[in-house]
């Protein structure tokens, strides 16, 4: 499913999910300090997981909307440009486009807006800004801005359309060859992230629980104190995974919310390793 999301409402989305979460901590504090204080790692997964999830969500299909409309811009611009070469307005031109089904859904729908607005009596260039705001997407924004500039200045919109399909697909294959560019970066993050859960496991089972209540070895604070070394390990081990989830995003996408999908994976997979390796404080109580 593809939709738009408002910024208002991934704003409201992600307000929620953090009240949701202190007040769960709150509530457990208050009611289940034990359960807290033995939980904690997992009150901590589950505080991290309910204020990204939604927001990764939201983005993701908000993402999906928008990369749809970028690549289908350049074909609905060249469909344009061709039927005004058989002598029809903008208004023919584009509802063509959509009628012979060039551009599919979600640029079709905003494409009919577009003309019933303009069918209604609505100029050109307040339709199409109305067109550019609905969208927001910075490669719409270009395109509106060149034939919001020819038209402005009595050019032919028909010579734009026609020079701007061929600019808007060599931009959509630079931004594909970035992408592929930048994917080692992110797989160097996921192979960082391995290595720091590799260490924490090989440091609490091969060198602080073999020392583990050996007083002459270990100061008065760590003796018998593995269970603070784990606890310790779990909670970098989120920190780490939302903070190296978010820079992969800006990596990858060049957008720090294209991370939230990459923290969640990482927390997920990070505490699910850990609970095989180095089981946590409850499971060696139990």
């Amino acid at each position: 499913m593809m939709r738009k999301i408002s910024l208002k409402t991934k704003k409201l989305a992600a307000a929620v999910s953090v009240v949701v979460a202190l007040a769960l901590v709150l509530l457990l504090a208050v009611f289940g300090g034990d359960f807290l204080g033995t939980y904690s790692n997992e009150v901590f997964l589950v505080c991290v997981l309910i204020v990204l999830l939604p927001s990764a969500v939201l983005d993701y299909l908000h993402h999906k909307w928008m990369s749809a409309i970028e690549n289908q811009m350049p074909m609905l611009v060249r469909g344009v440009s061709e039927a005004q070469e058989t002598g029809l307005t903008i208004v023919k031109a584009l509802e063509k486009v959509v009628q012979n089904k060039l551009v599919d859904h979600p640029l079709a729908d905003e494409v009919h807006k577009l003309t019933v607005q303009m069918s209604w009596g609505t100029s050109f260039e307040d339709a199409l800004v109305n067109f550019k705001e609905r969208i927001g997407s910075p490669i719409v924004n270009r395109f509106c801005a060149l034939v919001l500039e020819a038209s402005k200045a009595g050019g032919t919109i028909k010579k734009v359309f026609t020079a701007t399909s061929e600019f808007m697909e060599e931009m959509n294959e630079m931004d594909k060859e970035t992408s592929a560019q930048m994917m080692p970066y992110v797989i160097v993050i996921y192979a960082a992230f391995a290595v720091f859960i590799a260490t924490a496991a090989i440091l609490v089972q091969s060198f602080f629980s073999p020392l583990e209540g050996a007083p002459m070895l270990m100061s008065e604070v760590t003796v018998g104190g593995v269970d603070v070394f784990k606890d310790f390990f779990y909670k970098n081990m989120l920190v780490s995974a939302v903070t190296g989830g978010l820079m992969a995003g800006k990596l990858g996408e060049r957008r720090v919310a294209g991370g939230l999908k990459h923290a969640i994976v990482l927390s997920l997979v990070g505490y699910v390793v850990f609970l095989i390796l180095i089981p946590p404080n409850w499971v060696v109580v139990a």
